[in-house]
């Protein structure tokens, strides 16, 4: 089963649907939030689900704009969850203005849990009076990695392209290495622009060195990818987020990709697909 977590415009909460078949997807609860924020800001942005080496759901979501901390929470059913903590990533780093769209991937070979997220880091900076919503900033690829969910590595730059990135997204590849989306977030946000696509690239070790480049492999304005495998073939989504729908591509060697049609939640935004057998509090198709 296919599980998309996601929040919208009208509710920085999540939101979950699922599908059997990686196609067609209906909406949990009726299309209202399955949590909301407690922590920080109060809000649940980019919410990210996956399994950690306890077994459980853990989730992880933007504290807002200009917050230097994530959200974390875990749940073994989707539906009850724990406490959720602020985890404090870019905290320590100067001139650290937010952490955006966190994620994590596991790394067999080690055995660590990688934190990614997109962070502006300007020397003296401040966001005291801009408009992080409307107007691009200067971002990078930050992470950190864990074995527990307890206790973290200081933060690291990721990955740096030379120019703005934000939203990335890691998937191991079945043959060996990993497959990493991202957002080239130079330009502006208007249907027009140059850039504002995805873009891919491949490492076999975690932060480099990346052995190909691909892209842009998606339509622009678009944002917040996550790829998903359905059968001999991988799915990525994306959202139109100036135009309020999702887009998706598929691809069977990650090369590649074609447009594909499906069927996701109105009002979606910046969602992450968990690929996992059917938890017995999600109702049965």
């Amino acid at each position: 089963m296919y599980v998309v977590s996601y929040f919208t415009n009208a509710d920085e909460a999540l939101h979950l649907a699922y599908s059997h078949d990686g196609e067609e997807f209906a909406t949990v609860n009726g299309g209202r939030p399955v949590l909301r924020g407690t922590v920080g800001t109060g809000r649940l942005r980019d919410p990210f689900i996956g399994v950690g080496p306890d077994g459980l759901f853990h989730l992880l979501a933007t504290d807002g704009w200009t917050s230097p901390h994530i959200v974390h929470a875990t749940s073994a059913d989707l539906v009850t969850w724990s406490t959720q903590e602020l985890l404090p990533v870019m905290a320590e780093v100067e001139g650290a203005l937010n952490a955006w769209a966190p994620e994590f991937f596991l790394d067999r070979g080690t055995g660590l849990y990688h934190l990614i997220w997109s962070s502006v880091v300007e020397s003296g900076g401040t966001a005291e009076g801009r408009d992080f919503e409307h107007i691009g900033q200067n971002h990078r690829i930050w992470h950190c990695t864990t074995e527990d969910f307890r206790t973290f590595s200081a933060p690291g730059l990721f990955f740096d392209p030379g120019h703005s990135v934000i939203d990335a997204t890691v998937r191991e590849l079945d043959g060996g290495g990993f497959l990493m989306a991202y957002k080239d977030e130079r330009g502006t946000n208007d249907l027009v622009t140059a850039h504002k696509d995805i873009h891919l690239t491949t490492f076999d070790t975690p932060g480099g060195p990346w052995t190909s480049a691909t892209g842009p492999v998606t339509p622009s304005v678009v944002e917040g990818p996550s790829i998903f495998r359905r059968g001999d073939e991988m799915v990525m989504i994306f959202d139109h987020f100036l135009e309020g729908r999702y887009g998706a591509v598929r691809s069977k060697d990650g090369v590649d990709w074609e447009l594909v049609s499906l069927t996701l939640p109105p009002g979606m935004r910046h969602a992450s697909v968990l690929e996992t057998p059917l938890p017995a509090s999600l109702p049965p198709r």
